[in-house]
């Protein structure tokens, strides 16, 4: 069995595909390691809609989240758990900085409304005007559109 090197005399046309591999193996794992890290805040397991509205401000830094997991447990804005009255508190501290400041809520969707609204409330009194409830996208089959859920909603 006779294997050819390529001579001075031939030019070895051939793709090495082994280097490319190796590049997009490398880039594979590191998107499964960032990937779970890009959602910011506490996971809440939120309502589903079929058409939500565009909410690009969701993901800056300069928007408010307010996450309510479960009912009556803890409020959180970022990841610091809060109890309601440090939440009203907050809001008046950042509402002082910026009024103009989007607010986005992540209410669970096992949550009662009584506690969204209690929330909507807070909110209202401390007299932000630009407030949004964020939804999990789905497609017409339920089906759930992946990603974050304030980055992934379409018109």
């Amino acid at each position: 069995m006779a294997m050819d090197v390529g001579g001075a005399d031939k030019v070895n046309s051939e793709i090495n595909i082994t280097p490319f591999c190796d590049v997009v193996l490398v880039l594979l794992i590191i998107f499964m390691v960032v990937t779970p890290m890009l959602q910011k805040g506490v996971p809440v397991n939120l309502p589903t809609s079929r058409n939500p509205e565009v909410q690009p401000d969701a993901d800056k830094e300069s928007s408010i989240i307010i996450a309510v997991p479960v009912e009556g447990k803890y409020y959180l804005v970022g990841k610091e758990p809060i109890p309601f009255e440090a939440l009203r508190e907050n809001l008046a501290e950042n509402y002082q900085r910026n009024s103009s400041k989007p607010v986005f809520i992540k209410a669970g969707r096992n949550l009662p409304f009584s506690e969204v609204k209690k929330v909507l409330k807070a909110v209202q009194d401390t007299g932000f005007k630009k407030v949004a409830l964020l939804s999990q996208h789905v497609d017409e089959k339920g089906n759930i559109i992946a990603g974050n859920p304030a980055s992934e909603m379409k018109k």
